[in-house]
C-alpha cells in the first residue's frame, strides 16, 4: 500500500514526474505572478458589488492579515489546509493524531468561511483562518512571518503560490488523502509548465487511489514521491448525536445533502411523488452554499410544500411539515441519526460529486447522480455493496427510495452495507508513515 506509484497517464503534459527546466519554471511562475496582477487590478471596480454580495466576510485574512497569536506562537507550527467542510472535517483523524504525538502549535486554513468555523469548533485548531489569496505574493508574506514547520494539504488544492511560499521558508509540502480528476487533470495542463514546477517542491504525495497517482504522477509529480494511502474520510471516527430537533423519531426522513442549483428541483420531484405513498415522509433539504438559503427555501415555499427554515425553529418539527430547509451551519451530520436513508448533491449537476463516504459511514444508505469523478473509488465501492446507488432521473431516486422506506429492515440492511463500504483501509496508519519523516517524529 506503501509502495511509489510509477505507472503514469499516456498523454502527460511533460514525461512522467519530469519537473521542468529551472528557467522554464520561473519564467512560468513570473507569467502567474503578472496574471495575479492583471486579475487584482480587473477586480478593484468590482469591490462595491463583491461587499454587497457578502464577500467582504473574511476578506482581510485573506489579503494576509492573520490572527495575531499565529505571529506569537512560541514554536514554528504546524499548518494543514483544507478547501472546506468535508475536507476539514475528514482531517479529524489526523489532527487527533498529530495532537498526541507532535507537540507544535497547529494552524489551520481554508478556503471558505464554514470550513473554518469547522476548524475553529471541531478540530480546536490553535489558529483557524482564511488561506490568503495566491496572488500578490500575499501568501509569501504570511509564511515569512508565520514560518510554519511543515505544510500538509488536504486533497487536492494546487496553489502555486502557496508551495512556493512554503518551499522558500523551508517546510517540508505534503499532499495528505490526495485526489485528483481526469478533468481536473485537464484544466491543470492548461497553466503548461506552471504546475509541474510547482509540484517539484512537493516532499511526499499520499493519493486516494492509483487513478490519483497516475494522473498527479503525469501533472509532473516526481514518481519516487508517490503513494497511494486511500481517503482520510475513511478514518473518521464518528460519534452519532441526537438531531436538534425533536419531532422527528419515528418519521420516514430522508436527507438531500449538499444540493447544488437544479438539483432541489430533481429531489422535490422524486419526493412530491413519494409523499403520496408515505404520509409521514419528512425531506431535510440541506443546499451547499450558505449564499443560496433564501433561494432554496423560496423554492421550496412556491413548490407548494408544507416547510420550514432550521433557523426559525427552536426545537420541535411539527407533524405536518414535508421539507425542513437546513440553513444553519454545522448540524447536518446531527440529522443522519435519524434518517432512512440520504442523496448526495454535487452529482446530477456536473460538479464532480461532494462526500458520498460521510453518510455511508453513519450507517445511511447513499444514492448519487452519475458525477462522481471526485469521489469515484467511494461512489464504486458503496455501489459494489448495495449500499449506494446511481440516479439519473428523479424517477429512479424515486424508485431507490421507495424500496427503503417501505421497510425500516430494508434501510437498515443497505446502511449496514454502506457503512461497510465506508470502512475499508487504514488510512490513517499510511497517511502517518508518510508524514513521519516530514514531522522529525518516530514509529
Amino acid at each position: 500500500m506503501n509502495e511509489p506509484v510509477l505507472r503514469t497517464s499516456s498523454v502527460p503534459a511533460l514525461a512522467p514526474g519530469a519537473s521542468p527546466p529551472p528557467a522554464l519554471g520561473r519564467l512560468a511562475y513570473l507569467g502567474y505572478d503578472l496574471l495575479g496582477i492583471a486579475l487584482a487590478a480587473l477586480a478593484v471596480p468590482a469591490l462595491p458589488w463583491l461587499l454587497h454580495r457578502g464577500y467582504g466576510r473574511g476578506a482581510s485574512e485573506r489579503l494576509g492579515r492573520v490572527p495575531a497569536v499565529a505571529r506569537q506562537l512560541a514554536v514554528p507550527p504546524l499548518w494543514l489546509h483544507c478547501a472546506s467542510v468535508g475536507e476539514t472535517r475528514s482531517a479529524a483523524p489526523l489532527v487527533a493524531r498529530l495532537r498526541e504525538r507532535v507537540a507544535r502549535p497547529l494552524v489551520i486554513s481554508t478556503t471558505t468561511l464554514t470550513g473554518r468555523a469547522i476548524a475553529e469548533e471541531q478540530l480546536a485548531a490553535d489558529v483557524a483562518t482564511l488561506l490568503p489569496i495566491d496572488a500578490l505574493r500575499i501568501v509569501d508574506r504570511v509564511f515569512r512571518s508565520v514560518r510554519p514547520r511543515v505544510l500538509m494539504v488536504v486533497e487536492t488544492e494546487l496553489w502555486p503560490g502557496l508551495l512556493r511560499a512554503a518551499s522558500a521558508v523551508g517546510a517540508p509540502i505534503a499532499i495528505v488523502s490526495g485526489r485528483l480528476s481526469a478533468r481536473a487533470l485537464e484544466q491543470y495542463r492548461w497553466g503548461g509548465p506552471l504546475f509541474p514546477a510547482a509540484l517539484a517542491q512537493v516532499t511526499a504525495f499520499g493519493m486516494q487511489t492509483s487513478e490519483d497517482a497516475e494522473r498527479i504522477i503525469a501533472l509532473g509529480a516526481p514518481a519516487a514521491r508517490v503513494r497511494i494511502t486511500g481517503s482520510l474520510k475513511a478514518s473518521q471516527a464518528l460519534a452519532v448525536l441526537p438531531p436538534p430537533l425533536t419531532g422527528m423519531e419515528g418519521r420516514r426522513v430522508l436527507i438531500a445533502a449538499s444540493t447544488q442549483p437544479g438539483e432541489e428541483e430533481f429531489v422535490l420531484q422524486a419526493f412530491a411523488a413519494l409523499r403520496h405513498v408515505y404520509r409521514d415522509a419528512l425531506l431535510v433539504l440541506a443546499p451547499r452554499r450558505p449564499e443560496r438559503f433564501d433561494q432554496v427555501a423560496d423554492l421550496v415555499a412556491k413548490a407548494g410544500f408544507a416547510s420550514a427554515r432550521r433557523s426559525a425553529l427552536d426545537g420541535a418539527v411539527g407533524a405536518d411539515l414535508q421539507v425542513l430547509v437546513l440553513d444553519t451551519l454545522g448540524e447536518l451530520v446531527r440529522f443522519y441519526s435519524v434518517a432512512w436513508a440520504v442523496f448526495v448533491g454535487g452529482t446530477v449537476a456536473p460538479l464532480g460529486g461532494h462526500n458520498v463516504r460521510e453518510p455511508a459511514a453513519y450507517g445511511r444508505p447513499v444514492a448519487f447522480g452519475p458525477h462522481t469523478e471526485n469521489v469515484a473509488d467511494a461512489a464504486a465501492a458503496l455501489c459494489s455493496t448495495g449500499g449506494g446507488a446511481v440516479v439519473e432521473t428523479p424517477a429512479g431516486l424515486l424508485q431507490w427510495w421507495d424500496g427503503l422506506l417501505a421497510y425500516r429492515s430494508a434501510a437498515d440492511a443497505a446502511g449496514e452495507r454502506a457503512r461497510t463500504a465506508a470502512a475499508r483501509g487504514n488510512t490513517l496508519d499510511a497517511t502517518w508513515a508518510m508524514l513521519e519523516p516530514l514531522l522529525g517524529v518516530s514509529a
